[in-house]
This record gives structure tokens, sequence and C-alpha cells, in this order.
């Protein structure tokens, strides 16, 4: 099944989170900047979210082994019964019930190949559903925090900087004087992460110093 990774899914194209205010009218925009998929990627539950689908993706494995397994033991049994079929030494009647196990086995080994297909199937499906939904949800709860920050900060326009054009080039190439507060919305994401997701998570890089001034 295909590795559906929960990060590489969460870069939303441009958020565009305001109409021109009156200032931005006279033709001063106030802009902000957001690292989705940075955001996304290091928020507690989208942790969580990979952790529970990685573990979902594990117990399918484990099934899949267990029916692997008989499925196997029933082929060694058929090829069993074969080789007596065709061994002449045998009696008629031993033959004769030989073929009927093999019969048996064949079929058995059929419907759980059968079966084995459509537990794959279903448990991919579930799985991908599962992913869609747990990624619209944080999103949908990020998007919520960004905008509430970007009005309260009085932001006429915020972008995603993560964010890629169709023809693949980034969305935002550059923005004078636009303030990325994907920190700030971190921190706030993360305020009431579980401990043990606190300290499993990456600690943030101080700023650079800035250049000292030449005499």
């Amino acid at each position: 099944m295909k590795n559906v990774s929960l990060v590489s899914a969460a870069i939303a194209a441009a958020l565009c989170l305001s109409a021109a205010s009156p200032v931005a009218a006279q033709g001063s925009f106030k802009i902000g900047i957001i690292d989705m998929k940075r955001v996304f990627s290091e928020y507690y539950k989208t942790k969580d979210a990979e952790k529970s689908v990685n573990d979902g993706k594990e117990a399918a494995k484990k099934q899949l082994d267990e029916r692997n397994a008989k499925y196997r033991d029933l082929i060694g049994k058929w090829q069993e019964s074969q080789k007596l079929i065709n061994d002449p030494a045998i009696s008629e009647e031993l033959r004769a019930q030989k073929k009927k196990e093999a019969e048996e086995l064949s079929s058995e080994a059929k419907s759980l190949e059968r079966e084995m297909a459509e537990f794959r199937q279903r448990r991919e499906q579930q799985l991908q559903e599962q992913v869609t939904r747990v990624r619209k949800g944080i999103l949908d709860e990020i998007k919520v925090l960004v905008e509430r920050k970007a009005k309260d900060a009085n932001y006429d326009l915020v972008f995603d900087k993560s964010g890629m054009g169709v023809n693949g080039v980034p969305f935002l190439l550059f923005s004078k004087d636009a303030v990325d507060f994907s920190q700030e919305i971190v921190g706030e994401l993360n305020k009431d992460a579980p401990k043990e997701a606190a300290a499993a998570a990456p600690a943030t890089p101080a700023p650079a110093p800035a250049p000292a001034k030449k005499k």
C-alpha cells in the first residue's frame, strides 16, 4: 500500500484571510507569513495521528502475515498430496483419497487468497480515510488559529510560504517587511501537549544575533 505521509499532504496553497482594510486601500499593507508545512509537522496532534496510522499499518501487516502463514501451510499440504497422487506405488483407493484432499486444500487456499485481497483493500481504504479525516481536522484547527492571530495582529494578508504553485514554483518568492509568525502558532498549538509529546518536540533554534554596526 502506498505510504501515505501526513506531513507532505499538509501544504496549503495560500491563506488570504481578510479583505484589504482602509489602510491597505491607501497602499500600506501589513503582511504576515506562515509556514504551514512546518506548523503542521511540529504540531503534536500530527505526530499522534502519524503514530495511530503506523500502528494501524502494523496491526494490518500482522493479520496479513498470519493469513499468509496459513496459506503457505495449505500450499505445502497440497503439494504433498500431489506427490502421493503421482506416486505409482500407492493404491487406487489412497490415490482417490489424496485427490479429494488436494481439491479441498486447493479450494480452501483460493478462498483464503480472496479473503486476503479483500482484507488488504479494505484496510488500505480505511487507513486512507483515517488519514484524510485527521489531516483535514488538524488543518482546519490550524487555520482557525492563524485567522485569529492575523486579526489580533491586524494583518491585511497572510501567505503560506511553503505553498507551491501549479508549475512547481514557490507561491511566495519575496515579501518585503512581512512577519513570519509560524513559531508563535506552533507554540500556541503545543501549549497543552502531553509532557511526553512536549519532551519529544524539536527545540526551537535561537535567533541569529544581529550583525554588529561598523564604527
